[in-house]
């Protein structure tokens, strides 16, 4: 259960990449801001945690699948990530709750 929440978590969060040049972290949160209405302090927070709990590179494949449309890909890959290390899920839940507190 708290696999899918998390990849939920990830799924919804990376939808709202869809667009413009630059880094992977900085466009996460500018279509965070856009899309989830959110404001930029939550929406960085929401991006360190999930970089903190998957690491540059796997944050950056995932944000490259969310933008060209495959969220299905992204939430796969976040799946199995924390599949293969649970502790993936426990670092992302507890910096998102960290996140809305």
């Amino acid at each position: 259960m708290k696999y899918a929440i998390a990849a939920s978590m990830m799924a919804l969060g990376l939808a709202a990449c869809g667009g413009g040049g630059g880094n992977a972290k900085a466009e996460f949160i500018d279509e965070c801001v856009k899309e989830s209405g959110q404001d930029q302090a939550m929406c960085e927070c929401q991006a360190e945690a999930m970089v903190d709990a998957l690491g540059d590179d796997k944050f950056n494949k995932m944000v490259k699948l969310a933008k060209a449309g495959d969220e299905a890909a992204a939430e796969e890959m976040m799946t199995k990530l924390m599949t293969d290390d649970p502790s993936i899920a426990m670092k992302m839940g507890t910096a998102m709750l960290s996140c809305a507190g």
